[in-house]
């Protein structure tokens, strides 16, 4: 007689936190079975947006893309989502590490309908304490210029920004993780 196969684990259901609004909203790391969320997130972003995350034009993000962002090897990197009460995707973070072992790459987005709300400000929190437990230095991204709620974003939680030689649309952040950062 076979035995039955053992349950699988089920995808955390997050911490849960309370936005300006007043609204509850639980954040956690995101799972494969984020696909189809994630398209549905990724529709609901302006096309602004997805130029100033992407920095070129999508219509949509594909089945294959989206499988790729939700499968995340913790090797390479992590990422986390905030979900509403009906588990729809509302933000979504993540770092990629780099060459350099003691540095890595950030992204975040949430969704424009939320803006202000302190999603952001909770991935970003999320992720500062994941890298730091993982011995990083430092978290950085590339901001399109013209992006200015990243860049106040960014300023406001503390990160330092300088332009990228050559390419004078683009700037990058820096967020040092061996200091105290500003409200996080």
């Amino acid at each position: 007689m076979s035995q039955p196969a053992p349950p699988r684990p089920r995808p955390s259901r997050g911490r849960a936190f309370r936005a300006a609004s007043g609204s509850v909203f639980r954040l956690r790391a995101i799972h494969p079975g984020d696909v189809a969320a994630l398209q549905r997130a990724f529709a609901r972003l302006t096309p602004e947006q997805v130029r100033q995350r992407t920095f070129h034009r999508m219509n949509e993000l594909t089945t294959e893309a989206a499988t790729r962002f939700a499968k995340v090897d913790p090797a390479q990197g992590v990422a986390f989502v905030v979900v509403d009460e009906e588990g729809e995707i509302r933000g979504e973070a993540r770092f990629h590490f780099d060459s350099n072992p003691t540095s890595a790459e950030f992204a975040v987005i949430t969704d424009p309908a939320l803006a202000g709300q302190g999603l952001g400000r909770e991935l970003m929190k999320r992720l500062v304490g994941e890298a730091r437990k993982r011995g990083l230095r430092e978290l950085w991204g590339t901001v399109l210029a013209q992006n200015t709620q990243m860049l106040e974003f960014s300023r406001r939680l503390g990160a330092s920004r300088a332009l990228v030689a050559d390419e004078p649309d683009v700037v990058r952040v820096r967020f040092d993780l061996s200091r105290r950062l500003r409200r996080l």
